[in-house]
């Protein structure tokens, strides 16, 4: 009826948080999340346009951010591995320097090296080519259900999460945010909501400012074992282009105990693990096809090394690290570069595309 509607419609309003928003106060993480829940239930597009840009001129605190990123965590489609270590090495995107897909390829090293990989990714919005994109070129299925998922992990050791598969509430975010055209919190979320819960991960931001917000969030969350946010030399992972900032949080709790994470802040510099300097040339790619020709060829055994090769390398050495494989990151990096070498990283690829098209065809 009319009036059960306008009861549903007031209990789904933004209003009273966009009132708290205006008079430039923050929300609680209870708040936010009330908020958000309401957001990926479908709330009237003006208020959520209205919220997002009240948010973005205040500046999202990191409860506020966690607010968000346990909202989108209950409305997940979630993947289930139990009792498994995984790792996910992902971006903020935004650089808009159009490079191969190194995040990408770096979870199919790392996963050569042995940590089990649950890569959560999504189709093109501001590059050239998306996560998603290039796997389907390579014959990656990449659409799997979560239960698929699970399946695939379980059989070749990575799989790929799709963003519209495991996060489908997003569809009514979709439009405001194109309709917007401007950067808001979303754009930060992605990284944070890994479906499968993935307790080891590598993330990147092109912002340097968001490294702490998205630690912290992180931290209040409480999911990840072990993280690093990265930021690099004018892209959103770490790169043979410069020194990256390393923000890093370890939970030092026993199991079962409640997390308690040490932090600390560090630069890393390629150069101290002999990789020389590149310029962002080098490490350009295209669309779909050409990336997916480059990604084989990074992937490619042998001794052979250039500055997309060293890329792929310390992004997985770094995953290494990060999932517990070596004790530093320096000895990750070696992991990965003897792992390349060995052509095992191509041999996995055309297994995962095995693996994930016999899934698919069940």
């Amino acid at each position: 009826t009319f009036l059960e509607l306008c009861i549903m419609t007031d209990k789904a309003t933004l209003k009273p948080y966009i009132e708290t928003l205006v008079e430039g106060k923050d929300l609680t993480s209870e708040e936010t999340e009330d908020a958000f829940g309401k957001i990926l239930a479908g709330a009237d597009e003006v208020q959520v346009g209205s919220l997002l840009m009240l948010l973005r001129a205040k500046g999202e605190t990191y409860q506020e951010i966690a607010g968000m990123v346990v909202a989108m965590n209950k409305a997940c489609k979630s993947v289930n591995i139990p009792g498994t270590k995984l790792l996910d090495i992902v971006g903020t995107g935004g650089d808009g320097a159009d490079t191969i897909n190194i995040s990408t390829a770096s979870t199919v090293l790392a996963a050569a090296c042995g940590c089990t990989v649950a890569k959560a990714g999504n189709r093109s919005v501001s590059s050239a080519c998306g996560s998603a994109d290039v796997l389907e070129s390579l014959g990656v299925v990449a659409n799997l259900s979560p239960s698929q998922v699970e399946e695939c992990v379980e059989k070749c050791g990575i799989a790929f999460m799709f963003a519209p598969v495991n996060h489908p509430s997003m569809r009514f975010v979709a439009p405001v945010r194109k309709r917007l055209g401007v950067r808001s919190c979303f754009n930060i979320l992605g990284p944070m909501t890994n479906a499968a819960g993935a307790q080891h991960a590598v993330i990147g931001v092109f912002d340097g400012d968001l490294a702490p917000l998205m630690a912290k969030a992180l931290k209040e969350v409480g999911r990840v074992d072990h993280a690093v946010v990265i930021h690099g030399v004018g892209l959103d992972e770490i790169s043979p282009l410069g020194p990256a900032t390393i923000l890093e949080i370890k939970n030092v709790a026993p199991p079962g105990e409640p997390k308690v994470y040490e932090e600390k802040t560090f630069s890393f510099d390629p150069l101290d693990v002999g990789i020389p300097r590149c310029v962002v040339e080098d490490l350009k790619g295209g669309g779909p096809e050409q990336n997916a020709e480059e990604f084989r060829k990074v992937l490619l055994g042998g001794d052979h090394t250039d500055a997309k090769r060293d890329s792929i390398v310390l992004n997985a050495g770094v995953g290494c690290y990060v999932y517990g494989m070596t004790d530093s990151i320096a000895d990750g990096v070696s992991l990965a570069r003897k792992t390349l070498e060995t052509g095992k990283a191509t041999e996995l690829l055309q297994t995962w595309v095995e693996v994930s098209n016999d899934i698919a065809k069940k």
